[in-house]
Formats: structure tokens, C-alpha cells, sequence
């Protein structure tokens, strides 16, 4: 059993990334900055010292300003190769511990959430954490750094250049971040309706069985007409809100060009600032403006990384099984009998068993008879440990022992569930999943009575779908058996095992049952009629 994974927060989703190639990625950063903004300061110097007429030293400047730009290109194009790397391992890791804690979390728990909620956890959440932490690393951080470094260098050349040109900047920056955050709840509410397409979709697939038998086909195509009205609403909501926000930044833009030109030019003709010093002001602003555009977009990603980083702890804080106690699974000899006495368990405040005692033990089929709702699966779930009562008592061979005792057991247990769970893949994939020798599993199905239930066609071949899709009630129902049966198992758990088979399949099950007694603890949950005659204990719920 994996331990519980530690609660996080975006600090800790930033700490968790790799030390070294982090390192190398402000180093490439470093080094973009240094050569993206050193070049202003020598063009400068060049002005000051008039080599205008001096055609050698102006080749060599030429030389020497592309060669800065182009290695501020290169070391741009090795710190996005570093942070991809870093990405690729961050979200690698990321993405085995959402996997992990999902297969932690408490079983009930887990089915009262929508498989589209683990869905957009493993594939939209992890994906928008990734990108915000990209932006960050290589827009957010060196892009400002960037810009700061460059406004500077308009510091040098000329003071009341530098503060009509940092007004200016200050307010295209600040109508970026204004616009960032007025489009932000537009960009939410779309996500949002995103999300209530996506379950949308999930239903409808759901329902497609229904809707070929002509039911609620007007009802459906009603709610999908409405789901998808609101969904496209919100985009166009949401991009008419980003074009009006992009329009006015431009025209932010372009108007403090104009200002800082026409001031440049007036302080040029009063002898504030000499005509060669004002052409590199405007060059400096534009490569500014420039680097600035970038910076509301990875913004925008960073917030959303923020938000996706919430929703990732929240998930990381579902509860989840404790480790299973008790010694090593190989040190705890086989079980022969089980009690539970005056066991009760609910669900949200309404009881479903009520000081329930149960006594089994190896030799013995048990039958369980009882209403929809009287308990019997309930009990079943607490005996496999999927359910952990909130009253009662719990013996394993004759000992008391906790009910976590259970948990390191599963693997020993068989459970044919009602709703047995099926895959896509191959009929080979469901039979053998989880199996510990899957090779000696399949090759001792020749032969085995298990063969005969193998659904028609090549089982290595023969794919099904989501949910066993394109198997039949009764085919998928044998694959669970055999799927079970091929374990050797303490207990074996029947839960309404005839459901969808034939008399071939039924006349099988029972033979095979009592055959398989003297090896386990056999409980059969049915409200059928047919294992009476075979059953050494009926109990009513």
C-alpha cells in the first residue's frame, strides 16, 4: 500500500522541481537577459564617443550587436529546451502521484465522484500546472527582469526621457494587468462551462442505448441544444472580452509611442536630448513594448496554473485508506474463519446495517438472501475491506484484530461484483488483469472447465469498449468470472452470480463451487433460487 501522499500548495508544486536543471534554466536566463540588454548600452557608448565617421569600428558594432542578439536567441531557444526537460520530469512525476493518491482514495469516496472529475484531474489540471510553471520560468521572470533592465538603460541616456518613457510603460503595463483582470472571469466562467460540457458528453454517451430505442431523444437533444448554447456563450463572451481588452492595449501602445516621439522630438529641437540619443529611446521602448506583450499571456497561464495548483491540492486532500496494518501479507497464514459482531455502517446518516454478526469459515458455503437495500452488499464491501464500519468488531482465525487487517488481505479475496468492472482492450486483458502469473494463468485455461465460458472468437484479439462495450450481459459476466475463479483465494464473494447466464454456464458455477469449498469461504449474494440445495448456511437480511 503506498503511503499518504503529502498535502501540497503551488510553493510546494515549485519546490518539487528538479534542483539542477532549474538551476541551469536561470542560468540560460541569466544569460538571455545579459545579451538581450547589453547591446542599448554600447550603441550608447558609440554615440558618445562619435565614431559615426569611422567605418571599421561601426563593422565591428554591427558584428557585435548581431552577435549578442544571437546569442540572447540561443540562450532563449536552451532554457526552453532545459525547461521542457524540467516539465517532462515535473509532470511525469506529478502525474504517477495523481495516479497514486486516486487509487488511495477511500473506495467510497471514490464512487461518489464522476469519472470525468478524474479525468480533468490527470489530463486538464496537470496539464494548465505544467504550462503556468513554464510561463513562469521562461516569460514571467526574465521578460520583467528583461524590461526592467532595458528602462534602465533609458535611465543613462536621458533622465526626463527615462520618466516620460517609465510613465508610459507603467501605463501600458498597468492596463495590461487591469485587462488581464477583467478578462480573467470571462476565461473562469468559460472553464467552467467547459467543464459542464465534458460531464454533458459523458451522459450522452451514456444514454446512446436509450436514444436508439427512441427514448428522450427530444428531452436530450433539448438539453444538449441548451448545454451547448451556454457553452458557446461563454466563448463568445469570453473572446469578445479578450478582443475589446487587445484593442485598447494596442491603442495604449501606440499612443505612448506617439507621446514619447513628439516629446523626444521637442526636447531634440530645445536641446534636452541630442536626435541619435532619441532614435535609440524609441528603439529601446519598442523592444520593451515588445517584451512586455509577452508577459499578459503567461500571466494568464501562470493564474491558471495557480488555480489548477488549488484544485490539485484539494484533490491530494480527499481521504484516503490508511496503510494496512498488521504483519507483511506473506507472514499472515491463511484465512480459515471470519467474524463480525455487531457491526453497523451508514452512509451519510442513514444506517444501511444495524449490529449485523456474521461468522464464516472455510468449508462452508453461505447464501444470503434479503430485499434490494437490506445490507447484503454493504456487508460484503465491509468484508473485503472496502468499507471500514463505524461500529463493530472484527476476528480473523479466531484472533480480534483491526479492521485495516482486511486491506492487506484484498488480493487474497475474490469479488464478482454485481456491475463487474470491464476495460477497453483485448478479452486476454480483462481475463488476466492483476493476475500475479498471467502466462501459467493462460495456459492452464486449456482444458479447465473456465475455457468452455470464454465468449466466441479469438480472446487475444477480440477488442471490447469502454465499460465492456460489445460484449453481451452474459459474456461480460463470465470474463468476471473467469477473471476471479482463476485466483486462488481465502474468500470468494458471489454477488448475484447467475445474473445474464445460460443454464450451461449456471449448472458450472454450482459444481464448481462446491468443489472449490473445501479451499475458502464462499458467500453467495442472490435473490435468485438455484444455490438452496448447495448452501450450508442461509442467512436472511
Amino acid at each position: 500500500m503506498e503511503t499518504k501522499l503529502k498535502d501540497t500548495n503551488w510553493t510546494g508544486f515549485l519546490v518539487s522541481l528538479p534542483r539542477r536543471q532549474l538551476f541551469l534554466s536561470l542560468l540560460y536566463g541569466c544569460v538571455r537577459i545579459l545579451f538581450s540588454a547589453v547591446w542599448p548600452y554600447i550603441l550608447y557608448h558609440f554615440l558618445q564617443k562619435n565614431h559615426n565617421n569611422n567605418a571599421a569600428y561601426i563593422t565591428w558594432l554591427s558584428i557585435g550587436v548581431i552577435g549578442m542578439f544571437t546569442i540572447g536567441g540561443i540562450a532563449a531557444h536552451m532554457q526552453s529546451k532545459v525547461n521542457a526537460s524540467i516539465m517532462q520530469e515535473f509532470s511525469l512525476k506529478l502525474g504517477e502521484r495523481i495516479w497514486k493518491k486516486m487509487n488511495s482514495i477511500e473506495w467510497l469516496v471514490f464512487h461518489n465522484k464522476n469519472r470525468v472529475y478524474f479525468f480533468d484531474m490527470m489530463m486538464i489540471e496537470a496539464w494548465r500546472l505544467r504550462q503556468g510553471m513554464a510561463a513562469l520560468l521562461e516569460m514571467v521572470i526574465v521578460n520583467t527582469v528583461l524590461v526592467l533592465v532595458l528602462a534602465l538603460t533609458i535611465l543613462l541616456i536621458n533622465v526626463p526621457m527615462f520618466i516620460v518613457c517609465s510613465a508610459g510603460l507603467l501605463l501600458t503595463a498597468g492596463l495590461h494587468f487591469y485587462s488581464t483582470t477583467r478578462v480573467r472571469p470571462y476565461l473562469k466562467k468559460f472553464h467552467n462551462a467547459w467543464r459542464e460540457q465534458h460531464f454533458w458528453v459523458a451522459a450522452t454517451v451514456d444514454q446512446f442505448d436509450l436514444l436508439k430505442m427512441g427514448r428522450g431523444y427530444q428531452r436530450s437533444a433539448a438539453r444538449n441544444n441548451e448545454n451547448t448554447q451556454v457553452f458557446l456563450a461563454t466563448n463568445k463572451a469570453m473572446v469578445i472580452s479578450q478582443s475589446r481588452w487587445r484593442a485598447i492595449n494596442q491603442v495604449c501602445i501606440n499612443l505612448v509611442r506617439v507621446v514619447i516621439f513628439i516629446t523626444g522630438i521637442y526636447w531634440v529641437q530645445v536641446g534636452y536630448i541630442n536626435f541619435t540619443s532619441l532614435l535609440l529611446v524609441l528603439l529601446i521602448v519598442s523592444v520593451i513594448q515588445n517584451n512586455m506583450a509577452n508577459v499578459p499571456a503567461a500571466i494568464v497561464s501562470f493564474m491558471e496554473g495557480q488555480e489548477a495548483a488549488k484544485t490539485i491540492a484539494a484533490f491530494f486532500e480527499l481521504p484516503s485508506e490508511d496503510d494496512a496494518a498488521g504483519l507483511p501479507l506473506n507472514d499472515i497464514p491463511k484465512v480459515d474463519t471470519i467474524s463480525i459482531n455487531n457491526v453497523s455502517f451508514s452512509y451519510g446518516g442513514n444506517a444501511a446495517i444495524n449490529n449485523i454478526c456474521v461468522r464464516l469459515e472455510k468449508g462452508k458455503i453461505y447464501l444470503w438472501h434479503g430485499a434490494n437495500g437490506s445490507g447484503k452488499s454493504t456487508t460484503a464491501h465491509i468484508l473485503l475491506g472496502l468499507l471500514q464500519p463505524q461500529h463493530g468488531k472484527l476476528c480473523i482465525n479466531g484472533k480480534e484484530t483491526v479492521w485495516e487487517e482486511l486491506k492487506a488481505l484484498r488480493s487474497r479475496f475474490a469479488f464478482l461484483h454485481q456491475d463487474a468492472p470491464m476495460f477497453t482492450g483485448t478479452i486476454k486483458d480483462n481475463v488476466l488483469f492483476g493476475h500475479p502469473s498471467p502466462a501459467e494463468a493462460w495456459a492452464g485455461l486449456t482444458g479447465n472447465w473456465l475455457s468452455a465460458l470464454l465468449p466466441g472468437g479469438p480472446p487475444e484479439l477480440r477488442r471490447i469498449g469502454e465499460k465492456g462495450e460489445g460484449l453481451s450481459g452474459g459474456e461480460a459476466r463470465r470474463i468476471a468470472l473467469i477473471r476471479e475463479w482463476l485466483r486462488s483465494s481465502d474468500l470468494i464473494i458471489l454477488d448475484e452470480p447467475l445474473n445474464h447466464l445460460d443454464e450451461y454456464a449456471i449448472s458450472e458455477i454450482k459444481k464448481e463451487v462446491v468443489n472449490a469449498k473445501n479451499n475458502a469461504i464462499i458467500i453467495i449474494i442472490s435473490h435468485q433460487e438455484g444455490f438452496e440445495n448447495i448452501a450450508d448456511e442461509i442467512k436472511w437480511f
